[in-house]
């Protein structure tokens, strides 16, 4: 008897198992058909952009203004040639070259020129005068004859006739070497004159005259001392 129930149980089971199967084919079925006759809307294929075969350029981190400022020109520096000043009423004017440093020693050329319109007469040594950057005096020894190169030695006094537009020079020179722990002014100014007691001009031109105070200074003359033989 119990062999018979088994057998039983196991036939009603099959047509059950059938039964679902199918019935989940039939779901599918319907899910299908109702899809294709209401298609929903399509998205597009995603786009992406086309490779480029430079890259592209990098962001300065800087960007110059679109309006600079424009430079300030604040003309010669003193140490620098300075032309020739304004013509003074004596009908003279100054100037002075750019000041040549070597080995603690200074040399700069002090230029006069006849700017006016008769002849101008020079004879002997200018007077030179160096003040500081207040426009106070400064105590030094001038020289004469103590040049640190031939080209500048001391030609001496001559008399010398400029015809207008012609110059002279005269060449000053300095030693700017400090031996000594005491405080020594510098010069921000030369005053300079034709000679004792003649019109004045200032220019400005450091002067760092170091422990000697000493300032040599050479007679008037149209050029350079020849060389010795």
């Amino acid at each position: 008897m119990a062999r018979i129930r088994r057998s039983a149980v196991a036939t009603v089971g099959a047509p059950a198992l059938v039964a679902v199967v199918g019935g989940c084919s039939d779901i599918r079925n319907e899910i299908d058909a109702e899809r294709r006759a209401h298609p929903g809307p399509s998205s597009p294929p995603p786009s992406f952009p086309a490779p480029s075969s430079s890259p592209a350029p990098a962001t300065p981190s800087y960007r110059a203004p679109a309006d600079p400022r424009p430079t300030e020109d604040l003309g010669p520096r003193p140490w620098e040639a300075t032309g020739p000043g304004p013509c003074l009423a004596s009908g003279v004017s100054f100037g002075h070259g750019p000041v040549d440093a070597a080995m603690g020693h200074r040399a700069v050329e002090i230029e006069l020129m006849n700017c006016g319109k008769r002849p101008y007469r020079v004879n002997g040594y200018p007077e030179i005068g160096v003040l500081d950057e207040d426009r106070e005096p400064l105590a030094l020894k001038l020289t004469h004859g103590n040049a640190y190169t031939d080209a500048s030695r001391d030609q001496g006094p001559k008399p010398l006739t400029l015809a207008p537009g012609e110059s002279v020079r005269s060449v000053l020179h300095w030693n700017n070497r400090i031996t000594d722990m005491a405080a020594h002014d510098s010069g921000a100014y030369v005053v300079i004159a034709t000679a004792a007691g003649e019109e004045r001009s200032t220019l400005p031109l450091p002067v760092d005259v170091g422990t000697s105070d000493e300032l040599d200074v050479t007679a008037w003359a149209t050029g350079p001392a020849p060389r010795p033989n």
